[in-house]
């Protein structure tokens, strides 16, 4: 990109403009690249190498020319490749890039030589790899930042370079599919508000400008992928040139061709509505290590869109939120709070990286040991999961990383165990987060854990917009505190609340209403808490108390710290100002909670009819167009049976185990629909009132 090399590059193989390939010759010669390391250090060789492929044609070359070019190449690829065999460059991070850039300057060069090819051979082992890595995350745990600015481009011309071999089908194969899972990765995590969802280590690119239209292209052009021409269009509409980084330009002919209409790129979309009825309304990316998922009422501007993360550690830049939850319709309203500042501060260490700062839970133990490394200058303990590989990772290759799966370094934390999206009517999750804090399996501390339990169930129904989450929680101790937390810009609003510490607009409030409301920009999200019966909500924020952390594992005294140190105030953060926090008024070693959110637009007067269905062995929600009954293995009874007031046809989604075979549905004037488990989820229609009781038989037969 220097001094418009690659337009000249471009200018040369888009349009045989001769001068300017000579032009690149000259300034290829003079270029001397800096030495790679662990982390940084190899942009200027992967472009050196992208752009001598793509003038190696120009018949202007000098046989010296060439062999001044070919050294530095050469001597970058053993350089790059003594860093890639040692122990020190980390996979879903520097690891990635490195080898991408090292693979494609290897195959940049060709001739006989014996050393070349074995060069050739390690590059393309170590880009295999983390191929690998990329197809069993399927999205990056960095955060999208950390993605779009620095893995995607190099990875997407890596995958370029192995799919133009003709000798590897297989490997191409693989390497196109990636690329296509990566490239709709971006898409299902696209806000209807125009930006990419936030998570991990985040910064300023996830507002989609100056990086990701180039990178789309890439992949659309390798993949063909009308999809990912159209979410081009789409970015290209949300902001215009500013979509594309101006010294990036020069890809636009290159990847587009020059005629951009054959790609449709002059008619701009205005939003994500094009993939109505082409594209699932959720999806699901690395169920077995990232655990990412994302949902939507529809693709419309005003769609309400869901979040979940569930996976397990990947990379120093994830964050310790298993089960964790954002909200979006409008306007942010279930949100990752804190900011992406100073990297060793305590803003970062003690709250941004922590479940504190998620929509997840807390269990709190009294004097709990967390201290991951000297970094961590104080023992902080917020009741949150393990902190595993907060300030560097050494992961090697993806045997290395399930090498440490529950041994070694425990890079485990949640488990999506059950995902439904076969009915476009609702999504069902089921995730095991119990692996994610210290728990009777393994305790960092050896002290026999916190937890023997933790499960969070969501279901999204796609008709009432509601999301219903259902957690049940073993602690070890009777003592030990659980909270439902749920952050966001606004102030909770409830009908009856009094202060504990500060005031109303500034401290933390408790209140024993059932209901609180969120307003935030044009949205509006509605909380209403079903389980635990007695719970109170306690809300927790104002300039001095948005980013409060108790520190010694006890709330009986609100003696915790605002972790505002190093914070870095800037637009594309979700900061916060307020977190809900539900918690039982009193201690008990086992909890359940169930809470309804409805989001909706402001302005709209949105009746709440939801409410609590008490069932023998299980726990139920009743909404306007839906029964969802919350059942499992350890519940020893074969039937549930219950009674609705009213008599409306309704779809009811009966969540058992994958382990429970089927069921036999019975009710008063019959059922019009039922199917057997999948994923361990029941659904049927029927009409049942107060005269006609519905009758679930379960069949647990193996």
């Amino acid at each position: 990109n220097k001094d418009g090399l690659f337009f000249n590059v471009v200018a040369w193989a888009c349009k045989g403009d001769r001068e300017a390939g000579r032009q690149v010759i000259d300034k290829l010669i003079k270029e001397r690249l800096k030495k790679p390391t662990d982390s940084g250090k190899y942009d200027d060789a992967f472009y050196m190498a992208l752009a001598y492929d793509l003038i190696g044609n120009l018949p202007d070359w000098s046989q010296s020319s060439r062999y001044r070019v070919e050294t530095e190449l050469v001597e970058f690829i053993r350089n790059g490749l003594n860093v890639l065999q040692g122990r020190s460059a980390s996979m879903w991070h520097a690891r990635t890039a490195l080898a991408s850039a090292v693979w494609v300057a290897a195959v940049s060069l060709d001739g006989p030589f014996d050393e070349l090819r074995e060069l050739q051979r390690l590059a393309q082992a170590h880009f295999l790899e983390t191929v690998k890595a990329a197809e069993l995350s399927e999205g990056w745990p960095e955060g999208y930042n950390y993605w779009i600015n620095g893995r995607a481009f190099l990875l997407g011309m890596g995958c370029a370079a192995q799919m133009n071999l003709k000798e590897a089908p297989e490997l191409n194969a693989r390497a196109r599919k990636l690329v296509e899972r990566m490239g709709l990765w971006t898409i299902h995590g696209t806000e209807p508000i125009g930006r990419f969802h936030l998570f991990g280590d985040t910064g300023p690119r996830n507002d989609l400008k100056d990086e990701t239209q180039r990178v789309i292209d890439l992949f659309a052009h390798l993949t063909g992928s009308q999809a990912l021409i159209d979410y081009s269009q789409y970015l290209q509409g949300l902001h215009g040139k500013a979509a594309y980084y101006w010294p990036y330009r020069w890809g636009i002919p290159l990847l587009r061709g020059l005629n951009e209409e054959e790609h449709q790129l002059n008619a701009d979309l205005p939003d994500l509505s094009v993939f109505n009825g082409r594209l699932p309304t959720s999806d699901i990316f690395g169920r077995d290590s990232l655990g990412q998922v994302f949902m939507r009422s529809d693709w419309g501007p005003g769609a309400t869109f869901i979040s979940f993360q569930s996976g397990d550690s990947l990379a120093h830049h994830g964050h310790y939120q298993a089960g964790h939850f954002t909200i979006t319709k409008n306007s942010p309203l279930a949100i990752t709070s804190g900011t992406y500042g100073k990297y060793f501060k305590e803003h970062r260490l003690n709250y941004y990286i922590r479940t504190v700062a998620a929509n997840s839970l807390l269990i709190l133990k009294p004097g709990e040991k967390v201290r991951p490394n000297r970094f961590f200058e104080e023992n902080v303990a917020g009741g949150g999961q393990r902190i595993v590989m907060p300030t560097g990772s050494a992961v090697l290759s993806v045997k290395d990383w399930r090498a440490n799966l529950h041994s070694g370094r425990h890079y485990e934390g949640g488990n999506i165990v059950a995902f439904e999206n076969s009915d476009p009517r609702f999504v069902y999750i089921g995730s095991d987060l119990t692996d994610a804090y210290n728990n009777t399996g393994y305790d960092e501390n050896g002290k026999g854990g916190k937890v023997s339990r933790v499960m969070r169930q969501l279901v999204y129904l796609r008709k009432d917009d509601v999301l219903i989450v259902y957690d049940r929680v073993d602690a070890v101790d009777a003592g030990f505190q659980k909270k439902w937390l749920l952050h966001s810009w606004g102030r909770p609003e409830t009908a009856d609340e009094h202060v504990l510490v500060g005031d109303r607009d500034n401290g933390i409030m408790e209140s024993a209403d059932a209901v609180a409301r969120i307003q935030s920009g044009q949205g509006r999200l509605d909380v209403i808490r079903l389980l635990p019966d007695d719970a109170v909500m306690r809300k927790v924020g104002g300039p001095d108390y948005r980013y409060y952390v108790e520190m010694d594992g006890d709330d009986s005294d609100l003696d915790g710290r605002n972790m505002v140190e190093g914070a870095r105030e800037e637009p594309w953060f979700d900061a916060g100002l307020w977190r809900l926090e539900i918690q039982p008024p009193r201690v008990r070693k086992a909890d359940r909670f169930l809470v309804a959110l409805a989001p909706y637009k402001a302005g709209m007067n949105r009746p709440r009819s939801i409410s609590y269905l008490p069932v023998k062995g299980a726990d139920g929600v009743v909404t306007p167009s839906a029964v969802v009954l919350f059942c499992g293995d350890e519940v020893d009874v074969d039937s549930f049976r219950y009674q609705l007031k009213d008599d409306s046809e309704r779809l009811h989604i009966v969540i058992g185990t994958p382990g429970w075979k089927g069921a036999r549905v019975g009710q008063g004037h019959g059922v019009s629909h039922r199917q057997n488990f999948n994923e361990g989820v029941l659904t049927f229609e029927c009409c049942a009132g107060a005269d006609q009781p519905v009758s679930i038989h379960i069949d647990r037969s193996p």
